[in-house]
């Protein structure tokens, strides 16, 4: 009989129990969020003495790809007072100073018996497209929706078990 080194098993977590903070405040409307995503680039070198016919490739900076949430739209007005905070408008002549803008998103993934299990941390987040309501149409039977699109300076994870 095979030896396993970890006998126990350890489901995934599911993609349906999750909630995320906003600068501290839970925004629990929210009922989808896209990946975290971060790339690489690659840069191709090659030194003016190479007779090499093959670059060297170097990894260079990196790029965090942008978040997205999306949540009913209810009288909560927390997504847009966030977005609005870059958007010049009637009642706030100018975009809001730096500082203000940008907040750190937290999303709690929970396991099956509701318990916190992982911690992503969006870094100085803010907020790049604002969609304050979706399609609307005359024979239409859905709900609609409001999303968030954030630009960040990466992500981090932390166990919370």
């Amino acid at each position: 009989m095979p030896r396993f080194a970890n006998a126990t098993k350890s489901d995934p977590y599911r993609n349906f129990n999750f909630r995320i903070f906003m600068g501290g405040v839970e925004v629990a409307a929210c009922r989808k969020i896209s990946a975290l995503d971060a790339t690489v680039n690659t840069v191709k070198f090659r030194a003016g003495n190479s007779t090499h016919t093959v670059d060297e490739q170097l990894p260079g900076r990196v790029e965090f790809a942008p978040f997205t949430a999306e949540a009913g739209l209810t009288n909560d007005t927390a997504f847009q007072d966030f977005a609005n905070l870059l958007v010049a408008h009637e009642g706030r002549p100018t975009r809001a100073p730096d500082p203000e803008f940008r907040r750190d998103i937290e999303i709690y993934v929970h396991d099956i018996d509701n318990t916190p299990a992982i911690k992503f941390t969006l870094h100085r987040a803010w907020v790049s497209k604002f969609t304050t309501m979706s399609e609307l149409a005359g024979d239409g039977n859905d709900v609609l929706f409001e999303s968030l699109e954030f630009t960040h300076e990466g992500f981090t994870r932390e166990n919370q078990s």
